[in-house]
């Protein structure tokens, strides 16, 4: 895999062509962050809630769950069922619930796989501010089955859960800052805790938007070894937190995209971040959606979809595949 990352990376690069940067300032000095604070969600305080994305999947979390279960039992109970009976079985997701540290989370395999417990290319989708982990109601049209981490930000907020305990407008940014650096450090072991628990195929694929976006580009500048590229959409990066790299460091590769007309997470702290990664020498492709506010556009989406399927189409031969799941109805 380490030899087909540069590969990956630059069709991914030359794939994804989007709106680019001018030149950063030179000299701006980088704030400082403050002494580290108690980080906790103001009291009383609500704020802006991100809109839910991506959209759930009509129909009962529990029921999903159930008819996985009845899946597993049965492969635990006959690790050689025959392809027809497995295919009868297969929903096209398989969903499970756990939990790692201080985050529950859902696992959702998509696709025809053969064992929920196969070693599989693993995406990690990271919810928006005030939301919480769902199955998604479309999945990306991959040509190998793959694993889904969805955790759930720990502090519950109106209801659902944040991330952080102050939104990107809020009138303490030092409180915002080191809530994200905290929250990117108290939630990358539990990645690699649950990629050592579900046997992981490569490094993991960020994806998020909004809140969700801003953890993305956080959790891959703070631990760039650890993943192989990061979709955010209507994220930003704090100066703050802005990444040094050393000689020879090497990053994930960045799709990023934003609403041209966003106010909720302005558009221009996107651009900058953008801005300052490139200067860094990271590999950052970006797209601006005009007359988009802080949504995510079907454009947007799509280049997700794109973007992320590319990257799992270099593991064709090496994803043990099930049977196609049978038509019901």
């Amino acid at each position: 895999m380490r030899r087909l990352a540069p590969i990956i990376l630059a069709a991914l690069g030359s794939a994804l062509l989007g709106c680019h940067v001018g030149p950063p300032d030179e000299g701006k000095a980088v704030p400082v962050l403050e002494p580290k604070r108690t980080l906790v969600v103001p009291e009383g305080y609500q704020g802006p809630i991100d809109p839910e994305w991506p959209p759930r999947r009509v129909g009962s979390l529990e029921v999903e769950l159930a008819a996985s279960r009845l899946l597993r039992e049965a492969l635990e109970a006959n690790p050689d069922m025959p392809n027809e009976e497995l295919a009868e079985m297969q929903r096209g997701l398989h969903v499970e619930k756990g939990k790692i540290g201080a985050f529950h989370y859902l696992e959702v395999i998509v696709g025809n796989m053969r064992h929920p417990d196969d070693k599989l290319p693993l995406v990690i989708l990271l919810h928006g501010r005030g939301n919480r982990p769902r199955v998604p109601a479309t999945t990306i049209d991959s040509p190998v089955p793959f694993r889904m981490f969805i955790p759930q930000a720990p502090d519950p907020l109106g209801d659902g859960f944040t991330w952080l305990a102050v939104p990107t407008l809020a009138d303490d940014a030092q409180l915002f800052t080191r809530s994200l650096s905290g929250r990117a450090d108290q939630l990358a072991p539990a990645i690699e805790a649950f990629m050592r628990l579900r046997p992981t195929l490569g490094k993991p694929i960020l994806v998020g938007f909004s809140q969700g976006a801003i953890m993305s580009f956080a959790l891959a500048t703070r631990y760039p070894t650890l993943f192989a590229a990061a979709f955010p959409m209507a994220g930003w990066l704090p100066p703050e937190l802005y990444p040094t790299p050393k000689t020879g460091a090497k990053y994930p590769y960045f799709f990023a995209q934003h609403g041209g007309s966003d106010t909720v997470v302005p558009t221009a702290r996107g651009r900058a971040t953008v801005k300052a990664l490139r200067a860094r020498g990271l590999q950052v492709d970006y797209r601006e959606a005009p007359g988009v506010s802080h949504v995510v556009s079907a454009d947007m989406a799509d280049g997700v979809r794109r973007g992320v399927r590319r990257i799992l189409a270099s593991y064709t031969t090496r994803v043990r595949r099930g049977p196609a799941p049978r038509p019901r109805g």
